[in-house]
């Protein structure tokens, strides 16, 4: 039977039901912010940044405690790798600014948990008030990181009192939670950091894990593939010892830091993925748990070849440093700042002996030396053995001392032979001055200074050198002198000076010391001109004389053979009348000729003796000796025998031919003075020999050009030789052995002649056997016209029309008679002026023109260089007694056709004629 219930009391029951109500709001309000924590929490845990993880924290912090405003306070860099930031600041919401800086007295106020239930009843540290408000409640937490730094999370809303006690457990549960995100992040970042810094930084990095078997790599950077060509695939779970070459001492002091987790460096050759070794520098660096336990070691490679190779290098020019110093004269010693000998070289070492510092340790006996040095006036210091050191002493930088000795003995020795002639130079009698490029004296001493009138040298420095001279000769030392200093060092010239006793005459030789200086030397030659001079015209008399000497012993013998030729053209002459038959008038006619032809060359050359030999001419050195045989004949004693044999080639020169005539002349006499008047040989030979096969004879004047061709001439007798005492002095001025019976001009004037004609002597001699002199001539390039002998015979010149110009009309006139019986037209013009405005009114109409060259007005050089301006082609031949003295230079082959001597061959000349004359024009 069932028992009726027991009414509740309606009041009991409202309570009942207030308690349930109460209590299921409770539960929900316990419910929303468990919601809100986990909805929190997961959201932390998506979060993938600092700033994300604090928007979550503010939001949540709202949602669970219904905060109106939310901050979060604290160090900005959060102890990244473990360094502070020191700086404080609003870390959320990021763009809230603050009245002022979030100071040590706001983090200190803050690290204690806070509810504040009217913000208005307390005095906050600012500048929270500004940050919060200024009225209603506060909630705050803090919770310490890893660092040591201070986070607060701050909660603030505008009623007084809002905040409970269950606000603040949920505030202490949020901070845990906020504390161990940000630590989830920081250490994301840290991770993503280091990553990031591993993979592009320039070093090239490992990473191995331990392994019993020599660690197993796990990791390299793009770095390490740059130096070695290995990337990560290559290298992922290599063993870290295999992956270096064979075992070295190095190998194995690296494998047992590797083992035992020890750093270290070492150097150990390797190998790129080419195969091309390297040196690799390998630093090893462990990375372990917090327990201490090894997790990694870190290995960073680094390619030190050529850092090795530059270090090397840098020993090697160490060393050479070193040897140099050593090589130097100079003593050197460096000490540093400690007083410590860092460097020493053996010439300082033998100083230290010299100067009895020897038993001293280096540093003590090099700071004698620098004190000594910052005590002497000229840092000089002697030792024992009278050599002389100049000391120089300094602080370096870092505060050492640098101590060198160089030996100055020697400079000093020369400074005093400097003095010493300088002292000489001073008391000279010739004038030494020192000057720039500009001419002014810088130094003159007494002598110098003379001639400028002063007595002290002092008063002409800053002079110009050149004014105490005339000023003809200064003039000429811009043309003279300085081009030649320039190119050469030094030049000399002479140059007059007007002085109170008269003009002088001086030598002045300029010579480049440097770029800059020069010195100038004058020398007084006043004297030794005036010597010359006299001796000069001592010699030309002396030369004279014996030149008349020498023509008045040839004026018998010319006489004598001048008589008989005059004989034999007198009496042939004399024979010649209207009973003569026919056929001895040829005859007859021929010795006249032949008898005058001889004549003639025998006057020549004797009058060639007499003449002065100013210029050079043009002659077959065969036609001189035929000429000049009949001259030469006439001083030779009828008991002598006289032959002369020549080549039959062309031996021209340019040349003095009286000069050379006086040559043969006196060689002949002095080999016919030889004979001493017995009967005797004299032979003369004239022939052509080439210089390259004469450069290996001895030649006693003159030198052989290889080059040249050369005309030897040959003076032999059967005499008595020459001795050698004689022989040495042969050449000598005016020796001579004959005294009185002596007839010659000397070998010295011989060799004179020979010189000037670039030519050589050579002499054979033997006692009682004879002497042979060889005389050797360089022959020319130019050449003379000639006929040879094959050429020679009846000639026709056959319409050939020829003008002979000729200042004498019976020569011309003679030349025209014998022209125009061989066939020729001929005209005669004495004046050759007007024979060239004949050849200019009709150009092209001559065939040939046969001119004089001695001629008033006009020479004939001078009328064929004119009349080839108007007719180019027009052939001249020149005929002329003074055929051996031309050097005209309009008688050359672009002019001339060929010259010829007067007497002239007139069958010589036809022949001529015919082979260069043009054909006369056609009507």
């Amino acid at each position: 039977m069932n028992r009726p219930q027991t009414p509740i009391p309606i009041d009991r029951l409202r309570d009942r039901i207030s308690e349930l109500e109460l209590q299921q709001k409770v539960d929900q309000q316990e419910l929303a912010v468990s919601d809100a924590l986990l909805s929190g929490v997961e959201r932390m845990q998506a979060a993938r940044t600092r700033t994300e993880v604090l928007a979550v924290v503010s939001h949540t912090l709202k949602e669970a405690v219904c905060a109106e405003q939310v901050f979060i306070i604290g160090d900005g860099a959060e102890a990244f790798f473990g360094k502070h930031k020191i700086s404080n600041e609003v870390l959320y919401p990021p763009d809230h600014v603050t009245s002022g800086p979030i100071t040590d007295d706001v983090m200190n106020w803050l690290k204690r948990r806070r509810n504040i239930r009217s913000v208005a009843d307390l005095a906050l540290p600012a500048p929270l008030p500004g940050l919060i408000g200024e009225g209603g409640s506060l909630l705050s937490a803090p919770f310490h990181r890893e660092g040591g730094q201070i986070i607060a999370l701050v909660c603030a809303h505008s009623d007084v009192g809002f905040f409970t006690s269950e606000h603040m457990r949920i505030l202490r549960r949020l901070t845990d939670l906020v504390a161990h995100a940000l630590r989830s992040i920081r250490l994301d970042d840290r991770h993503e950091v280091l990553a990031s810094v591993v993979e592009y930084t320039d070093v090239p990095v490992m990473l191995i894990e331990p392994h019993q078997d020599g660690g197993k790599i796990v990791y390299v950077n793009g770095a390490f593939e740059t130096m070695t060509g290995f990337n990560w695939q290559d290298m992922a779970g290599q063993r870290f010892q295999g992956s270096l070459p064979t075992p070295s001492p190095e190998r194995l002091a690296l494998r047992y830091s590797f083992q035992s987790g020890q750093p270290g460096r070492f150097m150990v050759w390797n190998k790129r993925k080419t195969g091309q070794k390297f040196l690799n520098e390998i630093t090893l660096a462990p990375i372990r748990h917090r327990d201490g336990t090894l997790r990694y070691m870190l290995a960073t490679h680094a390619d030190v070849t050529e850092h090795i190779e530059r270090q090397r290098e840098i020993r090697v020019l160490e060393q050479r440093l070193e040897t140099a110093m050593e090589a130097v004269s100079n003593a050197i010693l460096v000490i540093d700042a400690q007083g410590e000998t860092t460097y020493l070289n053996s010439a300082m070492t033998a100083l230290f002996d010299r100067l009895s510092l020897g038993d001293l340790a280096p540093s003590e006996a090099g700071m004698t030396l620098f004190r000594h040095c910052e005590t002497s006036a000229d840092g000089q210091i002697e030792c024992d053995d009278g050599a002389a050191f100049l000391l120089r002493a300094f602080r370096s930088s870092e505060g050492g001392k640098v101590i060198t000795a160089t030996d100055v003995t020697e400079m000093k020795e020369a400074k005093r032979i400097l003095k010493e002639r300088a002292v000489a130079m001073d008391s000279t009698a010739e004038g030494i001055a020192i000057a720039d490029r500009t001419a002014t004296l810088s130094y003159a001493n007494p002598a110098f200074a003379k001639l400028f009138g002063a007595s002290d040298p002092a008063t002409i420095i800053g002079r110009k050198w050149c004014a105490a001279f005339a000023e003809e000769d200064v003039s000429r030392l811009g043309t003279d002198v300085r081009p030649k200093v320039e190119a050469t060092g030094s030049a000399t010239i002479e140059m007059r000076a007007p002085l109170p006793d008269g003009i002088r005459s001086f030598e002045v030789s300029v010579t480049a010391i440097d770029d800059e200086k020069r010195i100038i030397v004058a020398h007084d030659i006043t004297d030794r001109l005036e010597y010359q001079a006299a001796r000069a015209n001592l010699d030309q008399k002396l030369q004279q004389f014996e030149k008349n000497e020498s023509i008045g012993r040839l004026a018998a013998g010319v006489a004598h053979d001048f008589n008989n030729l005059l004989a034999v053209i007198n009496g042939h002459a004399a024979l010649l009348n209207s009973r003569t038959p026919a056929e001895k008038v040829e005859l007859y006619a021929g010795r006249i000729n032949e008898a005058s032809s001889r004549a003639a060359k025998m006057i020549n050359r004797f009058l060639d003796l007499g003449m002065s030999s100013d210029t050079k001419n043009m002659i077959d050195l065969r036609t001189l000796m035929t000429e000049s045989e009949d001259l030469l004949r006439s001083v030779v004693s009828a008991e002598t025998t006289f032959s002369l044999h020549m080549e039959d080639r062309e031996m021209e020169m340019l040349c003095f031919p009286s000069e050379l005539l006086r040559v043969a002349l006196n060689l002949v006499q002095n080999a016919q003075d030889a004979l001493d008047g017995a009967p005797g040989d004299i032979r003369q030979s004239l022939c052509h020999k080439a210089g390259a096969d004469l450069v290996e004879l001895d030649m006693q004047v003159g030198v052989i050009d290889p080059d040249v061709s050369y005309a030897r001439y040959t003076v032999a007798d059967s005499g008595s030789g020459i001795p050698p005492d004689v022989m040495s002095h042969l050449f000598r001025d005016h020796y001579s052995t004959k005294g009185q019976r002596g007839s010659g001009i000397g070998m010295m004037a011989i060799a004179e002649i020979i010189a000037d004609h670039e030519g050589a002597i050579r002499i054979d001699t033997e006692l009682g056997r004879g002497t042979t002199i060889e005389i050797y001539l360089p022959l020319s390039d130019l050449h003379m016209a000639q006929v040879g002998d094959s050429e020679i015979g009846s000639v026709r010149l056959d319409k050939k029309l020829i003008l002979v110009v000729d200042d004498d009309a019976p020569v011309g006139e003679s030349i025209a008679a014998y022209l125009e019986r061989l066939g020729a037209e001929v005209s005669v013009c004495i004046d050759p002026k007007e024979a060239l405005e004949i050849i200019k009114e009709d150009p092209g109409l001559w065939s040939l023109i046969v001119s004089d060259y001695n001629m008033p007005g006009l020479n004939g050089g001078q009328l064929a260089k004119s009349a080839r301006e108007t007719d180019p082609d027009l052939p001249f031949l020149i005929v002329t007694a003074l055929a051996r003295k031309l050097s005209d230079p309009n008688l050359n082959d672009d002019v001339i056709a060929g010259l010829l001597a007067k007497p002239v061959d007139l069958n010589a000349l036809a022949h001529l004629i015919e082979r260069h004359a043009r054909e006369m024009p056609k009507e």
